[in-house]
């Protein structure tokens, strides 16, 4: 169906022009909290995402015994005013909590609120945090070995039959719907056979810590191979233990039970790979983050060392809009995938991120449909030596937040929010009073017959959890052939990838009376390779990629290269409210006749004072053609010009001889630009049978 394009650009109805109706977006979040023996001092930002400034607003901090926040017991930390913030500026204040105003043997919940504002579009105006004091009032800074479990080895995993992700059999892992029979990770054989299990593979959950004494990952953790940035600046804390303070959820113990929770020990759960070695990196927690992100991605041989790590789970992103790729993070990667492993190269495992329905600076009609922030969108998923993975439902279809873009590679079980919908069933921080059932207090509850401690969660979600999914999968296949290089994982996991979803129809419009295709449907590539932006090449299928595995030769992908284009320079100017756009031809000569592309990576500089309006696709030699950055980008609202690096895995296995057409389209009217500038880099290697 073609629809035209004649409201897209309202912001509702037949209202004003969207571009006049941009809104802020305040992002209210609390920081990293230094922790000192009598005192917290919690840090609460407040940032302007959005694309207009925000007018004056008011801050609250309530603190409570119970994470209620409107009885006669909740008792008010901050009322702060709030100015107006200009886009992609923040404020912070400054929370003191005196330990000694505290009840010991207590548990404290903060909820940190922001006034909403009239033209808000997001809500994202509040958070959580929440702490534990002990039997002397000090903060609690550990894990507890002796915190009651009902485990046992050997025993049935009680809360497995609900993983909806290991084997779907149509259950509703504690949500109203059940889920669809075979919409999992397709692991039967493994699960059958009880082999690989990921055994000797090293994981490091990367985030904000781990309760590495938890009942279902203690069996797993390496001993004294975690660190905790933040033992200098917590009071108590531990080197080599990178506990969370924090009670309202640990993002990275969750993390951590996805991929590595232990299988037949009577409690919980179990992980993808229930066999692998664990350890954690608290660097989303550190309070002082500088050279925390380098140490934790294997650019550190002591304190921590990382370049022991087989498997970076990087369940974390950035916010879209940062456009310029790192040079240091690049180089950290690249040393990554050259180095580690012994050559064969580390395998980083990252989120694509969860801004599907994130439009908060413009929402248009069309954004239901493709998507409001691409996952291309951020500077830190640009990278050829990143696995980007998606996230799929318990229905087998893109979980509703799922960023979209070129860039994915696979996508991976996560679920919705598990209250209509399954989510994920994982590990929680141990105990009933703490954990994210404390805010979300629906799933499993903390005194169910499967879960009597409150040591489990049933609504993890988002593409924080679709990645350790993939970590597993990946960690079964180094288990099975320890020899495999980066590449190779790559090379597995897109052969073997399962297609779903497979009557996506494409998203057609008239643009300024010439019929533009905002989404393509599934496609397939002259290699052979299936690719969708809400898919990447499809779900990973484990089974499959074991017994690809079993017949793969390692290293035998060719030599890695990388090339790079001459710049196309003619400045041309961008049609406004134009469907057919302006398209440029590259021609590429040079690659060796058998080169197979492993990636390609877009560099273009457009002059535009609103490059929200832009699309910009990307046409093989062969005819594969890639949507690098869709129309409506909310991430680009406000935007003028772009210098920019745009990623795609569509071109996979293809030759890179031949002449290639960039196409930029800009879709609403008003404003107008001109390209200045693009060229491409490749990623080439020579593939087995192409």
């Amino acid at each position: 169906m073609i629809t035209s394009l004649l409201c897209l650009f309202l912001a509702v109805g037949c209202g004003p022009d969207a571009k006049q109706s941009m809104a802020p977006d305040l992002i209210v979040f609390a920081g990293d909290a230094p922790v000192h023996a009598d005192r917290i001092e919690l840090p609460v930002s407040i940032i302007n995402w959005g694309a207009v400034p925000s007018s004056t607003t008011q801050l609250h901090v309530y603190i409570n015994e119970r994470p209620i926040w409107n009885d006669s017991t909740t008792r008010t930390l901050l009322d702060a005013e709030v100015p107006p913030l200009d886009p992609k500026t923040s404020i912070r204040f400054e929370v003191e909590i005196a330990l000694d105003e505290l009840e010991p043997d207590s548990h404290y919940y903060l909820l940190l609120i922001a006034d909403a504002l009239e033209d808000e579009r997001n809500g994202r105006n509040r958070d959580y945090s929440g702490f534990s004091v002990d039997e002397e009032g000090k903060l609690i800074m550990g894990c507890d070995p002796s915190a009651p479990h009902d485990g046992r080895d050997g025993a049935t995993d009680p809360l497995f039959d609900e993983q909806w992700h290991l084997e779907n059999t149509g259950q509703r892992a504690y949500a109203a719907i059940r889920a669809s029979v075979g919409e999992d990770l397709r692991m039967t054989n493994v699960l059958s056979s009880g082999t690989p299990t990921g055994a000797g593979v090293r994981i490091a959950v990367v985030d904000t810590g781990m309760e590495l004494c938890h009942p279902d990952l203690a069996a797993n953790v390496e001993t004294d191979a975690s660190y905790n940035f933040n033992a200098n600046d917590w009071h108590n804390a531990e080197p080599a233990e990178p506990y969370l303070p924090w009670a309202t959820g640990d993002h990275g113990t969750s993390v951590a039970g996805i991929a590595a929770a232990a299988a037949y020990n009577g409690t919980g759960g179990r992980g993808v790979a229930p066999g692998a070695v664990l350890r954690s990196y608290n660097m989303l927690a550190a309070v002082e983050s500088e050279g925390a992100y380098y140490d934790s991605l294997g650019g550190s041989e002591t304190d921590p060392d990382s370049t022991l790590v087989d498997i970076f789970n990087m369940s974390f992103g950035t916010l879209p809009g940062e456009f310029g790729v790192d040079p240091n993070e690049d180089q950290l990667l690249r040393h990554g995938v050259t180095n580690l492993r012994n050559g064969r190269g580390a395998l980083y495992v990252k989120s694509a991120g969860n801004a599907f329905n994130g439009c908060g600076s413009i929402r248009r009609p069309a954004n239901a449909r493709i998507g409001c922030s691409s996952s291309n969108s951020a500077s830190s998923h640009h990278s050829p030596y990143l696995i980007m993975v998606g996230a799929f439902d318990a229905q087998g279809t893109r979980a509703s937040y799922s960023s979209a873009g070129s860039n994915l590679w696979i996508s991976a079980p996560a679920g919705e929010f598990g209250y209509n919908f399954g989510a994920i069933i994982t590990t929680d921080q141990v105990g009933s009073d703490r954990g994210y059932h404390v805010i979300a207090n629906y799933g499993v509850p903390p005194d169910d017959v499967d879960n009597p401690h409150g040591n489990y969660v049933s609504t993890f979600t988002g593409t924080s959890a679709a990645a350790p999914n993939a970590s597993g999968a990946i960690a079964l296949m180094l288990e099975a052939q320890p020899d495999l290089t980066w590449r190779d994982v790559k090379y597995i996991l897109a052969k073997t990838a399962r297609q779903i979803d497979a009557d996506i129809e494409s998203v057609q419009y008239l643009v300024g009376g010439t019929v533009y295709t905002a989404q393509l449907p599934w496609i397939a590539n002259a290699a052979g390779y299936r690719f969708h932006n809400w898919y990447g090449f499809g779900a990973v299928a484990v089974d499959a990629a074991l017994e690809l595995v079993a017949g793969h030769t390692p290293d035998a992908l060719g030599a890695f290269v990388e090339m790079e284009t001459a710049p196309m320079a003619d400045v041309v100017s961008i049609p406004d409210n134009d469907g057919a756009g302006i398209a440029q031809t590259l021609t590429v000569e040079g690659a060796a006749d058998d080169a197979n592309i492993e990636a390609v990576t877009l560099h273009v500089d457009i002059t535009h004072p609103q490059t929200n309006d832009l699309a910009i696709h990307l046409t093989s030699p062969s005819g594969t053609e890639s949507i690098l950055n869709p129309i409506f980008n909310d991430a680009l609202a406000g935007n003028a010009d772009l210098a920019w690096d745009l990623l795609s895995n569509a071109f996979y296995g293809e030759s890179p001889n031949g002449d290639w057409t960039m196409q930029v389209v800009d879709a609403a009217p008003e404003d107008e630009g001109t390209l200045n500038e693009w060229s491409l880099t490749f990623a080439l290697g020579t593939h087995p049978g192409s």
